[in-house]
């Protein structure tokens, strides 16, 4: 793994106007995701870099909001197993760019996980003016981004106002990931800190505690901290880029090879 820098700079390269990416997970089932760049090229051209960088090696599906296929939310992975490498590309790498939702956030689409800048439209200065138009909602707008996307496993179109352009859609494999979601969805759930103190349908208590993912502590502490403590996540973390496509593209069934164990859980 290479950390941010001056170093990357020969990554940051202008995107083909569609590619793929297959990824292979730890159980050797794949699932492929298609980027359109002109859905929402700052993000497209972030996603290739990290894909040419094979960000994704070992990286935990760590955020399963998922129920059952009534009741489920978003999957979100992105932070890898390196302290010093997650460190090193939030303080380097961290972007407030924004890009219009072209296209909605429906079921199979992808954006980039963000923070969050609070509107006051009252004030002298609203904070999220300078966020305008790519963000049109009157609450929050959707800021600072690195490395963690998402995957919707709902029509989650509310999201489009508030500035999360989709930039990719599964092309195979879906059934992988709706499968992953609700494993991990179910054994662990939303992440502790948005489980208090009002915890959603996606948070999982076993004796008063948040058996979710701790997101600062996975920061902190890398792939460790999911080994010893989330082993089924462990176990089912992604492998890695097995191919990225630039031409002509023939699917295959490979986001059905491998095992297909039975049900266990942004």
């Amino acid at each position: 793994m290479v950390e941010a820098g001056d170093a990357l700079r020969c990554w940051d390269t202008t995107p083909p106007p569609v590619f793929r990416v297959r990824f292979r997970l730890k159980d050797d089932r794949r699932f492929v995701l298609k980027v359109t760049s002109s859905w929402a090229p700052v993000f497209a051209q972030r996603f290739w870099q990290l894909s040419k960088l094979n960000w994704w090696k070992d990286v935990p599906i760590y955020r399963p909001c998922y129920t059952n296929k009534t009741q489920r939310f978003v999957s979100q992975f992105g932070l890898v197993g390196s302290p010093k490498v997650n460190k090193a590309w939030i303080d380097q790498k961290t972007s407030n760019a924004t890009a219009p939702a072209l296209v909605s956030n429906t079921r199979g689409r992808l954006s980039f996980s963000m923070d969050a800048v609070m509107c006051n439209a009252s004030a002298a200065k609203d904070p999220c003016a300078k966020y305008r138009p790519n963000c049109t909602a009157t609450d929050y707008c959707a800021v600072g981004w690195y490395t963690e996307i998402f995957v919707n496993y709902q029509d989650n179109s509310h999201l489009d106002s508030h500035g999360f352009a989709p930039f990719a859609e599964v092309e195979e494999g879906m059934e992988v990931l709706d499968h992953l979601g609700s494993v991990l969805g179910n054994l662990y759930g939303e992440v502790q800190e948005l489980c208090t103190p009002n915890p959603d349908p996606f948070c999982r208590f076993r004796d008063g505690l948040c058996q979710g993912v701790n997101s600062s502590t996975l920061i902190a502490e890398g792939n460790e901290y999911i080994r010893s403590g989330f082993p089924k996540m462990y176990d089912l973390r992604i492998a890695g880029v097995e191919e990225i496509i630039e031409n002509e593209y023939h699917p295959t069934n490979k986001s059905n090879s491998g095992r297909l164990p039975g049900r266990g859980s942004l």
